[in-house]
């Protein structure tokens, strides 16, 4: 049963998670409601754990009904600052693509339930035989609306029986102050289920990317200015235009490949992206492939490219089926969200240096061991 020397009761916060819940106005999908400030007093527990700093002794009854610092506190401020730090990590995308991906994986798409077991437990695991507490990103949602059900807490020890294949981990959960609580999942478990008073049952979690920072010196001082209440992420800027190149794109071929399980197959559907212009395949519903499979496209993509400006082709598992809504790679502006779930992930990248590209084009998707290769053409 190793663990680290972090104890919730000593450690954490006195406290329990009762903050005013925040609203991240997000482009793309709106308004967004988080449970509170999880993940910014994660952060806090983990920037005094490794300071060595205890975190100030503060109790409900010192904040009257709230229970919590209220804004404009400098505790309050300080947690709410992490908790924005927390949502612009590079791991903090998973809320969202694990959010919308299957328990169970197929031939494209790897599922919640094999990347927390096979990838997740054994990043933890190696933590914390370093001595190092980490935080989780919990998932229980499977729609966007539901983003802000997922949860943030600390890890700090583990458990694993070679015989039964249970799996145990020891987190301190901030909506249950001074409490060991257990995630626990067994070999056939599709999920992890919490030992704390909720019984919360989530589908997995992921290690989150963090990084320790220097506790403030005071945070019983009021400060000058309320913190605010809004989270909000702007679309870039676009660039101004200058001279342009016109190009046609060709989407030639798809082969699909899945050498360790040639006679597998699954139900998928695959979408391009074309500069700012996108291909869904088939055009409608889903197609059954498996090892070997060969379609042929035939679709012709015109597109103007400005001289200073790149030439972004890219492909991945369609959204309107991963992400159970159409416009799930709007959202993001196609940025790389989390390659490593889906296996039906590419990105080719021209520039002007590049003659754009012209020419025939081969191209494999990410992931291993199956996937597809497309073939195109740029003239």
């Amino acid at each position: 049963m190793p663990k680290v020397d972090f104890s919730p009761a000593r450690d954490g916060f006195q406290f329990a998670n009762y903050f005013v819940n925040q609203i991240a106005d997000i482009p793309g999908i709106g308004k967004l409601q988080t449970a509170g400030r999880c993940g910014g007093m994660s952060y806090c527990v983990l920037d005094h754990y490794f300071a060595r700093r205890p975190l100030p002794n503060f109790k409900p009854s010192d904040f009257g009904d709230a229970g919590v610092p209220p804004d404009g506190h400098p505790l309050a401020d300080y947690i709410y600052q992490h908790q924005l730090d927390s949502f612009f990590t590079l791991s903090a995308v998973k809320f969202v693509t694990w959010t919308l991906a299957p328990d169970v994986g197929n031939f494209i798409v790897r599922g919640v339930t094999d990347r927390t077991k096979k990838e997740e437990f054994k990043k933890l695991r190696e933590a914390i035989d370093r001595g190092v507490p980490v935080p989780l990103g919990l998932i229980v949602a499977r729609t966007l609306n539901d983003l802000g059900r997922n949860h943030q807490v600390v890890g700090y020890g583990y458990d694993y029986d070679s015989q039964t294949q249970r799996m145990t981990v020891y987190i301190y959960d901030v909506n249950w102050p001074g409490q060991e609580i257990t995630l626990t999942s067994g070999k056939d478990d599709p999920g992890w289920l919490a030992s704390g008073p909720g019984k919360e049952q989530w589908r997995g979690w992921f290690v989150q990317d963090y990084a320790p920072r220097l506790p403030p010196p005071d945070l019983a001082r009021p400060p000058a200015k309320p913190a605010p209440k809004t989270i909000a992420l702007t679309e870039r800027t676009a660039r101004p235009r200058g001279r342009r190149s016109h190009l046609i794109v060709t989407l030639n071929r798809l082969v699909f490949f899945n050498p360790e399980a040639p006679d597998a197959s699954a139900e998928i559907a695959l979408e391009f992206r074309i500069a700012d212009q996108k291909v869904r395949w088939p055009v409608r519903g889903l197609r059954a492939v498996k090892h070997g499979t060969k379609v042929k496209l035939g679709r012709r993509v015109e597109v103007d490219v400005a001289h200073d400006d790149v030439l972004e082709i890219s492909g991945r598992v369609a959204g309107d089926v991963m992400w159970s809504q159409a416009d799930g790679f709007d959202t993001f502006n196609w940025l790389d969200l989390d390659r490593d779930a889906a296996a039906g992930f590419f990105r080719q990248r021209f520039t002007r240096a590049d003659k754009w590209g012209r020419g025939a084009h081969s191209v494999r998707s990410e992931g291993e061991p199956c996937g597809y290769i497309l073939e195109y053409a740029i003239e």
